[in-house]
């Protein structure tokens, strides 16, 4: 099974042997993971958090299962909701270095257990059962993912250039290029309204993504990106 991907920063500790440490297939090592952390924090690294405490911080809100009716509220406690059956949950890793969640309902002795990686679109989670399960996706409640189809999101299509002289090529499969002096970088991308009603433009790039909120103007020939939470505006001009 591939490593898996997820758009957040672990602290290098793919490279830890104590997550190859166990015989058993899909058998989470969160605590081995997180003892690591700890030490590299005790011995000096800082701005340091536990692996499957980045993780479960990454999955705390409402998820909706795209394509299907149930919905997952996942809270700081590490308790949740799907559907209506409360559940409890946990992060960590197993020895094919694959992030796992692991969901434990209250009501049964069932156990869900998933490889996490990063959808396409950077804001949903593919989720692969490694306990005989289906496989499913994840979408944030709080977010509609628009298609390119979509008369907010289609002006993005096409090539841009920024005032750096680097060029943003969007196609309608959501694959994005970008071009730069250093070469060409490939990536993915996704438009998305959020429930306060602003547009938002992610780039998903090997290493992580970046977000901005975006205003296309009349023409479609001029966008305006902004960073959420920044005032620094980039523009971009189409051609």
């Amino acid at each position: 099974m591939k490593k898996k991907f997820l758009v957040i920063v672990f602290a290098a500790v793919f490279c830890l042997a104590g997550c190859s440490g166990e015989d058993k297939p899909a058998k989470s090592t969160t605590d081995e993971v997180d003892k690591y952390a700890q030490e590299m924090e005790e011995g000096g690294e800082q701005g340091l958090i536990a692996p499957s405490e980045a993780v479960k911080n990454l999955l705390i809100k409402t998820w909706n299962v795209d394509g299907g009716s149930d919905v997952y509220t996942m809270n700081a406690d590490g308790t949740g909701i799907k559907n209506e059956a409360p559940f409890t949950f946990e992060c960590g890793f197993d020895e094919d270095n694959n992030i796992t969640l692991e969901i434990t309902l209250d009501d049964s002795e069932k156990t869900e257990l998933y490889a996490i990686e990063s959808d396409y679109t950077g804001y949903g989670l593919d989720l692969a059962s490694l306990n005989g399960g289906e496989d499913i996706r994840l979408v944030p409640a709080d977010l509609e993912i628009l298609q390119m189809t979509d008369e907010r999101a289609k002006g993005i299509l096409g090539e841009w250039s920024d005032a750096s002289g680097n060029q943003y090529v969007f196609e309608d499969d959501n694959k994005l290029t970008i071009k730069g002096s250093d070469g060409d970088t490939e990536g993915t991308y996704s438009a998305v309204q959020n429930s306060e009603g602003t547009l938002l433009l992610n780039l998903v790039v090997p290493g992580g993504s970046l977000e901005f909120a975006y205003t296309l103007n009349a023409d479609q020939t001029q966008i305006e990106l902004c960073s959420p939470g920044t005032d620094v505006v980039h523009v971009w001009t189409k051609g």
